[in-house]
């Protein structure tokens, strides 16, 4: 279903009964992202999927920061008369499930973090992961979707990938190809890494409980959520072997049940 505030358009799906689970897929994901992972839940959720702004069926909707789109969230869940709920992101997503606990902590009860950041904490990386991130904008303009993805799937992050069944290996590049190259430009340009807030200084401040999951294989973000485990006040952390970046898609029913067993605990 579409629901709009500020003149912005967002495609929204909605499933099932029980505690609220809004999850937020990553770079060039959409709703789609998290649909194995739903299918191996065996206890009940409500959950909820928003194609975050210049993806899939949201599209280009214009370059909005993390704390505009936050703001739009907020309202979104209003509208549906949610108060309270938990909230589950990967990657960009997880950044932005992050800043939103940061901004309304008194509308977050669980959080939990797949491969997530709270973004870069000295001007000199954020100004130099713009410039990267414009780069990247111009690029999927210029060269296409096609041209785009082809490059994206091959970028070191992604290297574990590899393991991924050909189906698996062809629904990801499905949905990436599904996606507008001006959402994604907008996407960079407004929410990526270099642009949003960092929350380093921040995070002692979240009240709700967090969980943090990353990939034994991911150096990177298992670098930085141990960094992050000595900020945050009530947080645990679950480093998954044999994954990388994409835990979700590279151990589905593994991620499903640790996602669970917090859920319900």
């Amino acid at each position: 279903m579409y629901k709009t505030v500020r003149g912005r358009t967002y495609w929204i799906e909605q499933s099932g009964e029980g505690p609220v689970l809004v999850m937020l897929h990553g770079f060039t994901g959409s709703t789609r992202t998290y649909e194995e992972v739903i299918q191996d839940f065996s206890e009940s959720l409500q959950i909820v999927r928003i194609d975050l702004p210049g993806h899939a069926n949201t599209g280009s909707i214009g370059v909005l920061t993390m704390e505009q789109f936050c703001r739009d969230l907020h309202e979104l869940l209003l509208q549906m008369n949610f108060h309270k709920v938990n909230i589950l992101g990967y990657s960009l997503g997880g950044r932005t499930a992050l800043s939103f606990s940061v901004l309304y902590p008194e509308m977050v009860d669980k959080l939990i973090l797949e491969s997530a950041s709270p973004g870069l904490d000295s001007s000199e990386d954020q100004l130099a992961r713009q410039a990267q991130d414009e780069g990247l904008a111009r690029k999927v303009m210029e060269d296409g979707i096609e041209s785009f993805v082809k490059m994206w799937e091959n970028i070191p992050l992604f290297q574990s990938q590899i393991s991924l069944s050909e189906e698996a290996k062809n629904k990801l590049r499905e949905e990436r190809f599904s996606q507008d190259p001006k959402g994604l430009s907008e996407s960079l340009l407004g929410m990526g890494t270099g642009k949003q807030p960092s929350w380093w200084d921040r995070l002692g401040s979240i009240t709700a409980e967090v969980l943090l999951i990353t990939g034994a294989e991911d150096t990177k973000f298992h670098s930085i959520n141990e960094r992050m485990m000595k900020e945050l006040p009530e947080a645990e952390w679950i480093s998954v072997q044999q994954a990388g970046h994409t835990v979700h898609l590279e151990e589905p029913s593994i991620f499903a049940k640790i996602v669970e067993d917090f859920m319900i605990q």
